[in-house]
């Protein structure tokens, strides 16, 4: 119940609308009860000397006032008097006074339901709207830990079918729980008015109903969580075998995800089907205990009526009102249901909101003024897991306006280091510092402000060319985003396209090849000019005509920035001011491309390996 009260909590901000909603809602359950009051008058008064009950005199309809009812009762039956003696000047008859009279509280009910559950609607969509903004704000500035742990399937299924469900029980159910309940309240206190003993005997009755319905709800909660949970490794098997197709038909392993998929559609419909079980035994539990229930109404009332204790228009307004709860009673356990279900989605929902941010701005984080010096690695230790070092002692000075290239085996952890200049993660041990601040004293955004990022894995988004250049700017300086393009040797592909800079790349870049999409990667780190820039294996998955182009477009990029560059083939950082080659986590030697051939020490054999003599 902590998620559910925590969930309200997002109604606050749209109070308004949810009052206008309670408003209309008490007016509805008003409504019923004079829809319901309405029938003891049509059955003693308009129908009286119609029909006869043993036992019962023909003066019922003066004894209903005595014996049918107290309180509310004949506060509503005086309201009613007053109207019908309103409206006596248009119409001949009590009949007609009375007919006249439902028709404009049906009307009025109606009109307010409408009203109720539209203002209910607004702020209940309002609500999952802002709590899917503040996911999405938590995903966002989560660090690359937090990803690398959960796979994307999993978080893309809390954005939406948990939040789904939890827009059906705030939007829909929520309307209904209020509704409901001022109903069955307004209906209840009605009730007693009209005969306290038999409500009193059908109220001692309700907790049979009730005892099944917290039972079922405590068991859907538990199962709804579970089918969820199945839905997310579901989405997961769908996510890795569309994003590694290639991969999965390459090895004939068809048969095999096959079989992988069914596991988890299996495991996702027997946690559905439990869960759908207990929702389709609920409502008939419920009614076969309300039908006992009725039946022992019914042997009550014909001895009190065939004993002339109670007149029939009394227990048709009170069998009527009985019935008017059914349905609301119905519902709200349907309600109930649906809000555990939502519960257990909202836990979900807030683990991820929740879950600690291992990277973000220190109390007092300064904004970073562009750089003027250099970049330092002082000692800097770091581990993804504990007891797993991937740097020890780790120093490097990348000056101002140079190209620093940084080369060495595979696992030696040259791509940690450029993760962690934009503070992907944190350093463990020792500090990374610009113009001598550590860069954990600065604010995130204004470091990555400062950033340019190209890597081997371009991303690119399913958006125009135009868009994925200049991405994330709302307004867009044509001229400067051509000058991009044309530098990053992307223009002469985007002129082949009938749609040319509007043309919609696909997702990730589909439409391009590895050569155009590292292009655009180029065109868009020039668009946004950072002083400092990362290329990390930018080239390294390109044949050797992309491959070419893209380094011509990557040296126009570097020109007068700072550059760390990441480089497994050597022949693209010979070129670099100074070469930094790691090992074991550390620099191990530096130099220029010809100072390192001829020290004949790690650069050498690398050098060797790849068939690079001078």
């Amino acid at each position: 119940m902590r998620a559910l009260r925590r969930l309200l909590g997002y109604l606050r901000p749209h109070l308004g609308w949810l009052a206008g909603a309670v408003v209309a809602m008490v007016g509805v359950a008003l409504a019923v009860v004079v829809l319901i009051s309405l029938i003891q008058p049509v059955f003693d008064e308009v129908l009286g000397g119609q029909v006869r009950v043993p036992g019962v005199s023909a003066s019922a309809g003066d004894r209903a006032d005595r014996l049918g009812g107290s309180g509310l009762v004949r506060t509503v039956r005086g309201w009613l008097d007053d109207a019908r003696v309103m409206v006596k000047n248009w119409l001949p008859t009590d009949a007609g006074a009375i007919l006249l009279l439902g028709v404009l509280t049906l009307f009025f009910k109606n009109a307010l339901i409408y009203l109720g559950h539209y203002a209910f609607y607004r702020a209940g969509l309002a609500t999952v709207k802002d709590l899917r903004d503040d996911l999405m704000d938590r995903l966002l500035g989560q660090s690359a830990r937090y990803f690398q742990e959960r796979p994307s399937a999993v978080l893309m299924s809390r954005v939406t079918n948990d939040v789904e469900q939890i827009t059906g029980a705030i939007s829909d159910r929520l309307s209904d729980l209020f509704q409901d309940s001022f109903t069955i309240v307004a209906v209840v206190i009605y009730l007693f008015s009209l005969n306290f003993k038999l409500a009193f005997a059908a109220v001692v009755a309700a907790p049979l109903l009730l005892w099944p319905i917290a039972y079922f709800a405590r068991r859907l909660r538990r199962r709804s969580w579970q089918s969820q949970e199945r839905l997310g490794e579901m989405n997961t098997v769908v996510d890795e075998v569309l994003k590694g197709f290639r991969v999965v038909q390459a090895f004939g392993m068809e048969g095999f995800e096959r079989r992988r998929f069914r596991s988890a559609t299996l495991s996702h419909f027997r946690a559905n089907l439990r869960a759908r079980k207990i929702v389709a035994l609920n409502a008939p539990v419920v009614e076969i205990l309300g039908a006992a229930g009725m039946a022992l109404l019914f042997a009550y009332a014909n001895r009190k009526i065939g004993a002339g204790a109670m007149t029939l228009g009394a227990f048709s307004s009170f069998l009527f009102g009985l019935y008017a709860l059914y349905a609301p009673v119905k519902r709200l356990t349907k309600v109930n249901l649906v809000l555990q279900a939502a519960a257990a989605s909202a836990e979900r929902v807030f683990e991820v909101i929740d879950a600690p941010v291992e990277v973000q701005d220190r109390p007092g984080a300064q904004p970073l003024a562009p750089p003027r010096e250099a970049i330092r690695f002082e000692d800097v230790g770091f581990a993804y897991e504990p007891d797993k070092p991937v740097l020890r002692g780790f120093s490097l000075d990348i000056p101002a306006g140079r190209a620093v290239a940084l080369v060495g085996p595979s696992g030696a952890g040259k791509s940690t280091v450029a993760q962690l200049l934009p503070r992907f993660w944190d350093v463990n041990d020792g500090r990374i510092a610009i113009d001598g601040v550590d860069i954990r004293d600065v604010t995130l955004r204004s470091l990555r402000r400062q950033l340019g990022l190209v890597t081997q894995e371009t991303v690119l988004f399913n958006t125009t060319i135009r868009a994925n250049i200049a991405y994330g700017r709302d307004e867009v300086d044509e001229g400067r985003l051509r000058a991009c393009a044309r530098a990053a040797f992307a223009e002469e592909f985007i002129a082949e396209f009938p749609d040319g800079y509007d043309t919609v790349v696909g997702e990730a870049g589909v439409r391009l090849s590895g050569g155009q999409r590292q292009r655009l990667a180029v065109a868009r780190a020039l668009y946004k000019d950072p002083p400092i820039l990362i290329l990390d294996e930018a080239t390294s998955a390109l044949d050797a005509e992309a491959e070419a182009i893209v380094q011509r477009a990557l040296e126009n990029l570097m020109q007068g920035r700072t550059t760390l560059v990441i480089a497994h083939r050597l022949a693209t950082v010979r070129n670099a001011d100074f070469i930094a080659v790691i090992d074991g986590g550390r620099v191990v030697e530096q130099g220029s491309h010809a100072e390192l051939l001829a020290r004949r020490g790690m650069y050498a054999r690398l050098a060797e390996l790849q068939g690079i003599r001078e």
